[in-house]
């Protein structure tokens, strides 16, 4: 059978070993928690409902041979009655599997070139391109022989899968960057020099998600004989100084916030230095033999494909040659290959087959979003839900809209799955309390633009309740339809009429009636259970905790450029005091707290003069010094590890010992959240792992958060009692 891409030849010996550790987990011999270590690698997810299981498949560059793709149908058939879904990174997953048949999923894509090892975990990830590479009459070059055999070499090192945290790479075939290569880890945008020699312009450290990022250029050109030495020296640059402690901040973007620009540059160039003295071989280029230049794209809504329309896109596909199928970052399908004079019959036979819409509102099924809280772990909101009902509000008002070029994104978290800071217009999940009820809200993003020298990412210029969305966006766009002007970019049209629509129509929607008057808003789309973030396997408080952080440090940025030094002191000073636990009545103690707490604990000595200065009102600040203590509580803010703790920390407290049955207790009532998650966290810090504690929390928001964001960090919550108008909660230390 033809493949795209060869497997490591171990790959077989490891799906073994993790079959027999599946084995020895059914039989009690190992727990949960190391199987979850073997088995994210190989790229299996636990969906939300405990026990089933999501697997992905690795696809470099979405580009999988016709009978690779109709024995996978024949897979997912076999094991799932869910449909396929294509993924904004190219590849393939299969959901409600079960944990046994994982394993032998793997077996059987083994036998047809394929693997889900790398799908997830700390891991080098599926390396993605542009969707059009190899069929674009406006490429430079073809870079899908560089994804293949960087995928190939990548895979078969050992280090690929022990990073601190994943590792994204990205290829894209001319300056539009329709790969993204901007916004990750490591990306390469083709170039060919005066010389006329092929190269790559090369950038690092970029991604979204939590402290997104454009990444920084290191190369305007470099040869496409230094590929692997670049993605290798990257790794190694990654491996060394990446986070292993905090999750929240183990990306190769933080190990840039870290070192700052410049030692972040020179530590690249180190590693480069060392990578190309060692003379590994280049990368094997394979020559992608295309024959025709025509393609049509297939929009899938939702990424989700039937099995029934999976089987009529082969069926047209395997007209045309092994190498006819591409997935896409927009969660799409080309047929590519195609003779310009077949290509009209094949778009009726596809239209005819309902495979392709007319030619109004394709934006929608262009679309993106992510699973959502349907099946992730992590989502707040039901995403795809809001997605389908944004596109039925269209189709029940006979709105016929022509913005085939719109890109609209969603997220159900503020975690970027959907990409919604690549947006024209994108949208990502809260939760709101309103009127004591937590409510499914969306923040709104807009106006991103893409591309070599000029990649932004979309700006957050509003909220609005889930329920509005829809009516919302048909009134924005309706209005756009009309005022965007011919060939007009739609960043181009955002700057000059789109956001002050956008932001005036928001205000329509601000208004939101309470429980009793309008129930809906108090529902997730297409869901009977009315909204909540009880049972989330990560909680808001965790989440918050940093959320509070940064904002403190943005308010201090903010305070710094406007020359309002005392109150930048402030907000440097607060911003770390959470982690200690500690409540602040009025801002001006915050500074008195962080000397007594921080300066000469975890910061030099020399800041305690600032302090000093504010305490005594003698605030003839230079704002260079305030600077300077800025970026020192930022470094040592990055420094944190995940159980809230800093370089030399001197702990307050005397070790707790705990003597038979005996279990420490504290009573959190009236401890507001984050708060109450942090002094928990900071008493569970004094216990050995396997030992007790009993909390009290407050019904509401402490109750459901603070025990979903202890779970989420590896610790057993054993009961929940609720007595009159609070609970007890019994917890175990985990891991």
């Amino acid at each position: 059978m033809q493949t795209i891409y060869e497997l490591p030849p171990n790959l077989e010996k490891e799906i073994i070993e993790y079959e027999n550790l599946i084995h020895e987990y059914e039989n009690e011999k190992i727990d949960k928690q190391k199987l979850r270590a073997h088995r994210v690698p190989m790229g299996v997810y636990e969906q939300r409902i405990d026990d089933t299981f999501m697997v992905r498949v690795r696809i470099p560059g979405g580009n999988i041979t016709v009978s690779q793709f109709k024995e996978l149908i024949n897979i997912v058939k076999k094991y799932s009655d869910k449909d396929l879904h294509i993924t904004t990174r190219q590849e393939i997953q299969l959901h409600n599997i079960k944990l046994e048949d994982t394993a032998k999923i793997m077996k059987e894509l083994l036998k047809i070139g394929l693997s889900t090892r790398g799908g997830g975990g700390n891991t080098v990830r599926n390396i993605i391109g542009s969707h059009d590479s190899g069929i674009s009459e406006n490429e430079i070059f073809d870079i899908t022989p560089y994804v293949v055999a960087l995928t190939e070499r990548m895979i078969q090192e050992s280090d690929s899968w022990t990073l601190p945290r994943k590792f994204k790479i990205a290829f894209s075939n001319g300056p539009d960057d329709t790969g993204y290569a901007t916004v990750n880890d490591l990306g390469f945008i083709a170039k060919i020099n005066e010389k006329g020699e092929k190269g790559f312009a090369v950038y690092i450290a970029g991604g979204m998600g939590a402290n997104s990022n454009v990444g920084i250029k290191i190369f305007d050109f470099v040869s496409d004989k230094e590929v692997y030495n670049i993605a290798k020296s990257a790794k190694n640059l990654f491996d060394k100084y990446g986070n292993r402690k905090n999750r929240h901040k183990a990306r190769l973007r933080f190990v840039l916030y870290s070192l700052g620009r410049e030692e972040f540059i020179k530590k690249f160039f180190e590693e480069y230095e060392k990578v190309k003295k060692q003379n590994f071989n280049e990368l094997k280029l394979r020559d992608v033999q295309i024959q025709n230049k025509g393609f049509i794209e297939i929009p899938i809504f939702l990424g989700d494909l039937s099995f029934e329309n999976a089987e009529k896109i082969l069926s047209v596909a395997q007209r045309f040659g092994e190498n006819s199928l591409r997935f896409t970052p927009r969660q799409n399908i080309i047929i590519k290959n195609i003779p310009e004079k077949d290509k009209e019959n094949i778009k009726e036979e596809l239209i005819k087959n309902g495979l392709i819409k007319n030619a109004y509102n394709i934006f929608l099924y262009n679309a993106v979003s992510c699973a959502g809280a349907s099946t992730c772990r992590l989502g707040i909101c039901l995403s795809k839900n809001l997605l389908k009902a944004i596109k039925d509000k269209f189709e029940q008002n006979s709105l016929l809209l022509n913005l085939d070029d719109l890109k609209i994104n969603i997220s159900g978290c503020p975690n970027s799955c959907g990409q919604h800071l690549l947006a024209d217009i994108g949208f990502f999940g809260k939760a709101k309390k309103i009127n004591g009820k937590y409510v499914p809200f969306y923040y709104i993003v807009a106006g991103a633009e893409v591309g070599e020298d000029k990649t932004k990412f979309a700006e957050k210029i509003g909220e609005i309740a889930a329920l509005d969305i829809p009516d919302f966006l048909m009134d924005f766009l309706n209005i756009s339809a009309k005022e965007k002007r011919p060939n007009e970019k739609w960043s181009e049209y955002y700057k000059r009429d789109g956001r002050e629509k956008i932001l005036n129509i928001i205000k329509k929607y601000s208004y939101m009636e309470n429980f009793s008057k309008n129930k809906n808003y108090y529902f997730d789309w297409y869901d009977d259970k009315e909204f909540s973030i009880l049972n989330k396997i990560e909680g808001e408080c965790s989440a918050g905790l940093f959320d509070l952080i940064d904002y403190d440090f943005k308010l201090a940025d903010q305070m710094i450029s406007e020359n309002k030094l005392s109150d930048a002191v402030i907000y440097i000073s607060r911003a770390l005091l959470i982690t200690k636990g500690l409540e602040i009545k009025n801002d001006s103690d915050s500074p008195v707290l962080f000397k007594e707490n921080f300066i000469g604990k975890h910061i030099d000595e020399k800041y305690a003069n600032i302090i000093e200065n504010f305490i005594n009102k003698k605030r003839d600040f230079n704002v260079d010094e305030i600077k300077e203590f800025y970026n020192e509580v930022k470094k040592l803010y990055n420094q944190m590890d995940n159980s809230l703790r800093f370089p030399e920390l001197k702990k307050d407290e005397k070790e707790v010992k705990i003597k038979g049955e005996e279990i420490l207790f504290k009573d959190f009532r009236g401890v507001p959240c984050p708060l109450n998650f942090v002094k928990t966290k900071l008493v569970l810090e004094t216990i050995n792992i396997g030992e007790k504690l009993k909390i009290l929390l407050d019904d509401g928001e402490p109750i459901e958060n603070v025990p979903a964001s202890l779970k989420g960090e590896g610790h057993k919550v054993l009961k929940q009692t609720k007595i009159e108008n609070y609970w007890e909660v019994l917890i175990e230390k985990g891991v």
